[in-house]
C-alpha cells in the first residue's frame, strides 16, 4: 500500500500530524506552500477572509501527481472554520485522484467548523473515495491514540473470509 500525505502547515501542528502519519504508514510527505507567505498576523487578517470565501491560493507545488499512490491523506489547518486557501488549491491541483482512497484531517485551536466537510466534498467532486476524517485540537496533536485513529483510516481494512 502506498500512501501520500498532502498537507499545508503554517504553525507546525498540521506538519506534526502529517509526519507522524508518514512514520506509521511509510507514506510520502508533500508539503504545500502558500506563496502569499503570510506573517502570523497576515494569516488572520488576510488569509482567514480568503478561507471563508473558499478562495484558492497560489501554491508550490502547483501540480500534485498522486496517480502512483493507493491512498491520499489531506491535512489542513483551520482558518475561520474552513480549510486554508492553500489546501483548496492543493485539492484542485491533484492529478490522478479519481477513484483513490482518501482520508482527511485538520488541526485547530478547538473549533474545526466546516473544514472536514468542505475538503471531503471537494475530494468527492474530484472522484475520490473518502474513507473518513479526523479533527485534531492543539492538545490532540501529541496524543498517540488520536494519531492512531487517523492511521487506522489510512490502512486498508483486512478482508475477512466467511
Amino acid at each position: 500500500m502506498s500512501v501520500c500525505i498532502v498537507y499545508h502547515s503554517e504553525t507546525g501542528n498540521t506538519r506534526t500530524v502529517a509526519a507522524r502519519v508518514a512514520r506509521e504508514t511509510g507514506g510520502n510527505l508533500i508539503e504545500v506552500k502558500d506563496l502569499a507567505g503570510y506573517s502570523k498576523a497576515g494569516m488572520y487578517l488576510k488569509g482567514a477572509p480568503k478561507a471563508m470565501r473558499g478562495e484558492k491560493a497560489d501554491i508550490e507545488p502547483a501540480v500534485i501527481d498522486v496517480s502512483g499512490y493507493d491512498t491520499i491523506v489531506i491535512g489542513s489547518p483551520v482558518w475561520a472554520f474552513n480549510p486554508t486557501p492553500a489546501i483548496n488549491a492543493a485539492v484542485a491541483a491533484l492529478q490522478g485522484i479519481e477513484g483513490k482512497r482518501t482520508v482527511v484531517f485538520c488541526t485547530s485551536g478547538g473549533m474545526p467548523g466546516r473544514t472536514l466537510e468542505t475538503v471531503q466534498a471537494m475530494l468527492t467532486e474530484r472522484g475520490a473515495i473518502v474513507r473518513g476524517a479526523v479533527s485534531f485540537t492543539e492538545r490532540d496533536v501529541q496524543k498517540t491514540e488520536m494519531v492512531n485513529a487517523l492511521v487506522d483510516l489510512v490502512r486498508p481494512r483486512p478482508v475477512s473470509s466467511v
